[in-house]
């Protein structure tokens, strides 16, 4: 189970929620409009000291008003005691209200007597390369207990692979004091499978941070020293949520280097023949994805660009290939689920012992 923000509550001094219910009580009566100054500046004290951990430059502030009053009451305290409580605070944090995108939404719960407030993610987007054939893009969770921990995981709630994400994740979540963090890839690399060339495009969001500026480069620095021989990351800039979209929509080709082993010799005159070949494959959805993925077709392009024998049963290729295409199933038919492919062919059973993304290019 991911990590999910976090809503922190602070529960009321009861001597605040007492005097804002006598004042509201002199409001019902006389529907005068006036507030106690001293209950307003107490009430914005109090959200301060509770906020003054965190690193913020605008915040929103809302309230939920006793269930007990009149809608002309509520409607009245909503135009009237808000509209003061935002100006207090304005003053008392030193803050700007941003009614669409604030750093901090705070919400005022008079039912519960509590302060709930959310802390709006840090978004950092940017590319990154994996080395090792040992590293998964993201976290396994644990199948039994979904990332809770349970005996299966001894406690861990995930598996031993690491992972881009936690090598990644792990130091900007403890610069910028983040309570966890969310890793979005454009696409991804089995673990077995190199990611080269310019590497692949990321966001990582960093839920309920309580600092949000950072030199980014330090950070950049810190990873790649960390995770050498492993990983390494570049490219790093201040993002927001609508990157994670666009990224996720990213419908990028892919070149890909294969290196093939065959269950008999190769006719070289017949590699030659695939080079420059373009075809338009249709791809069930892989046997081994099929647990986890809709058993439908899919028709991909894919071109190939080189091919060079390596020995008398091996080659290796470069392949163009459509987002979505599964390279490793193109290369061996998988049981004749995808049409045409390397084995077909070349009349061989092939099959990939090795597999690198070395670029990524832009739809």
């Amino acid at each position: 189970m991911r990590n999910v923000p976090s809503i922190n509550v602070l529960v009321f001094k009861g001597f605040v929620c007492k005097a804002f219910l006598r004042t509201m009580q002199s409001i019902y009566f006389s529907f005068s409009g006036s507030f106690s100054e001293s209950l307003l500046q107490e009430l914005a004290e109090y959200i301060k000291k509770s906020l003054q951990s965190f690193e913020f430059n605008s915040f929103l502030v809302g309230c939920s008003f006793p269930y007990s009053l009149s809608e002309d009451e509520k409607s009245l305290l909503k135009k009237e005691f808000h509209f003061a409580l935002v100006k207090k605070l304005e003053s008392v944090l030193e803050k700007k209200p941003d009614f669409s995108n604030p750093h901090i939404s705070i919400t005022i719960d008079f039912n519960a007597r509590k302060i709930n407030w959310e802390i709006r993610s840090v978004f950092i987007e940017g590319n990154y390369n994996k080395f090792s054939r040992k590293i998964a893009q993201t976290i396994f969770f644990c199948p039994k207990c979904k990332g809770n921990g349970c005996a299966y995981c001894r406690q861990k709630g995930k598996l031993g692979l690491e992972s881009v994400e936690e090598l990644i994740g792990k130091p900007a979540q403890k610069l910028f004091q983040a309570s966890s963090f969310l890793f979005h890839g454009s696409g991804r690399e089995d673990v077995d499978v190199c990611m080269l060339g310019n590497g692949r495009g990321f966001v990582l969001e960093l839920l309920g941070p309580k600092k949000r500026l950072a030199d980014l480069k330090k950070l950049e620095i810190e990873i790649n020293k960390t995770a050498k021989k492993k990983i390494s990351v570049h490219s790093l800039v201040f993002s927001n949520k609508k990157r994670v979209i666009e990224l996720k929509e990213k419908r990028s080709f892919k070149k890909y280097h294969c290196i093939i082993d065959c269950s008999k010799p190769i006719l070289e005159t017949k590699l030659k023949e695939l080079v420059g070949k373009e075809w338009v494959v249709l791809q069930q959805t892989p046997l081994r994805v099929i647990k986890r993925r809709s058993d439908l077709e899919r028709k991909r392009t894919v071109k190939i660009v080189s091919i060079q024998k390596k020995s008398k049963k091996q080659f290796e290729v470069t392949v163009l290939a459509e987002a979505g295409l599964y390279i490793k199933e193109f290369v061996n038919g998988d049981s004749n689920r995808t049409k045409p492919n390397f084995s077909s062919l070349l009349e061989n059973d092939c099959s990939c012992t090795q597999l690198d993304v070395i670029e990524i290019l832009d739809p």
